[in-house]
């Protein structure tokens, strides 16, 4: 465990706000990894992709990206056009991450961000579907030497993969070396019985993980349970990225989507507060 990174999130209110100035942002703070947004590096040109690679290298900063699906990329979904154009983006983020030198691009990429179904007997042709799609996706990420990894999510952003044993009958089925697991703190609080168990049972399997509060505060401000988690890391040898994820800031779109109404946290020194936070999650890693 040597990459410790920050979610984008952290920093915009859109999620398609220029990016670029956060590469070195992120390196002032002390950290090791930028986990930028998959929407953004969709939309940048060939040219652009490699001055933000350039960027990033300039800085000895490691690049992940994060992604979800919408609705209408669902590939999920009993509508074929959704599910067409799921794959197709997640085929282009494949080649456009091997390009920008991104390692990993995580996220909930099974099916769709913030839908329901309205049976929870619809939930396995959803995923049959998802299955069958995913075999196809992740021959790009294959083929482009990166990986995609599905994001284990609460029951109320995602119904399809609420814990970690349902990712692992996922990966099975899929059966690729390319596809992995990523596991976040918050929505492990919410859907595990326990995350010790979650975290020794993704094993090898484990690719990527997110550190949130209860409440998405920045680590070392709520009730998590760290020592214990990072010991659970250490069980497993773990050695992949790891990267905080505080959503503390209201208003845009992304206040929106992870449903917060309210300040969190007074922003007094903000990065202050995120570079004690990184001070804490470091101290843990040496214990």
């Amino acid at each position: 465990m040597k990459r410790i990174g920050i979610h984008y999130g952290a920093f915009v209110r859109n999620w398609n706000e220029e990016q670029f100035h956060l590469i070195s942002k992120v390196k002032s703070l002390g950290f090791d990894l930028l986990e930028f947004g998959g929407s953004f590096l969709l939309n940048l040109s060939d040219d652009q992709i490699r001055c933000f690679r350039e960027e990033a290298e300039e800085h000895n900063l490691s690049l992940t990206v994060s992604f979800c699906l919408s609705a209408d990329q669902d590939i999920s979904s009993p509508n074929s056009e959704y599910r067409k154009a799921g794959v197709k983006s997640l085929q282009e983020m494949a080649v456009k991450m091997s390009k920008v030198g991104a390692s990993d691009c995580s996220g909930i990429i099974n099916s769709a961000w913030n839908i329901k179904i309205d049976d929870y007997k619809q939930k396995t042709g959803c995923w049959d579907r998802s299955v069958e799609e995913m075999k196809e996706v992740i021959k790009a990420f294959e083929y482009n030497g990166v990986y995609l990894n599905v994001e284990v999510t609460n029951r109320f952003e995602n119904f399809m993969i609420n814990t970690c044993k349902e990712a692992k009958k996922y990966l099975q089925e899929v059966g690729s070396k390319s596809l992995g697991i990523h596991l976040d703190t918050f929505h492990m609080n919410i859907e595990e019985n326990s995350m010790v168990d979650a975290i020794t049972s993704a094993a090898d399997d484990l690719r990527y993980f997110h550190l949130g509060e209860n409440n998405r505060k920045l680590p070392g401000q709520g009730t998590m349970p760290w020592k214990i988690i990072f010991d659970s890391l250490k069980s497993i040898d773990y050695k992949g990225p790891i990267a905080m994820e505080p959503f503390v800031v209201p208003g845009g779109e992304v206040g929106s989507a992870v449903s917060l109404y309210r300040e969190l946290m007074d922003m007094t020194n903000y990065e202050g507060k995120i570079k004690q936070s990184l001070e804490f999650l470091r101290s843990l890693l040496n214990e």
